[in-house]
């Protein structure tokens, strides 16, 4: 894999295997995708959470995470020489982390060092407690939210289960980071039960969570 990618600053953690619509609105975003189109190749980009950010007169700034994930873009909707937003649709496909930044194009070009999935001490034993616990979560919030969270067969492989669970649930941009930054399969897998438990709480303290929409690609994440 190339190791050089055009980047994206986006609003939410995008995984491994995740199928996301995403608005571009900022001129840098539609520079990514105008030069994607033009050079005809593979439309690979990387996507990074944007940490914070604010504005100074006509400028933003943004600070932004250090890992994020590469991502193929599928769709695009509007022309990307208008001026308005250009909806994409990523699909996440590898995580990496940012070793140099280059902005000395029209947008951020970021050298990365790819991250491989290690599945840790005992992957199965956790997806096991892990799944338990999120279909007690589907559940409850089905049962407060339509259209709720429906789900379908579950995927066997622990890595995968992990990133589609991490997109399904109702986090904060740095919760979802820590899952993305997870060490591997078990330790991702060990905090998603810990949020799990939060979030059931949570629900029944206070049960008004939105409804759940999420697409998912059949893909391996690595």
């Amino acid at each position: 894999m190339d190791s050089r990618l055009p980047l994206l600053t986006v609003d939410t953690v995008i995984f491994p295997g995740l199928v996301l619509p995403i608005p571009v609105t900022d001129v840098q975003g539609r520079a990514v995708i105008r030069d994607l189109v033009e050079n005809g190749g593979e439309m690979m980009c990387g996507a990074l959470a944007v940490r914070d950010g604010y504005e100074l007169g006509e400028r933003v700034f943004r600070s932004l995470y250090g890992t994020g994930c590469s991502a193929t873009i599928s769709e695009i909707r509007l022309d990307a020489d208008d001026d308005g937003p250009v909806e994409i649709t990523l699909t996440g496909s590898h995580r990496f982390k940012v070793a140099e930044l280059d902005g000395g194009g029209d947008y951020l070009v970021a050298d990365v060092e790819w991250i491989d999935e290690e599945l840790g001490d005992d992957p199965l034993g956790a997806a096991t407690i892990a799944v338990a616990r999120f279909r007690r979560y589907a559940e409850a919030v089905s049962a407060i939210s339509r259209p709720g969270l429906h789900l379908g067969d579950l995927p066997d492989d622990p890595s995968t289960l992990s990133y589609l669970m991490s997109a399904a649930m109702t986090l904060l941009t740095p919760d979802r980071q820590k899952l993305l930054e997870a060490t591997d399969t078990t330790n991702r897998l060990t905090q998603l039960v810990g949020f799990l438990d939060a979030e059931l709480s949570a629900i029944t303290a206070l049960p008004s969570l939105p409804a759940t929409e999420l697409s998912w690609s059949s893909m391996s994440p690595n």
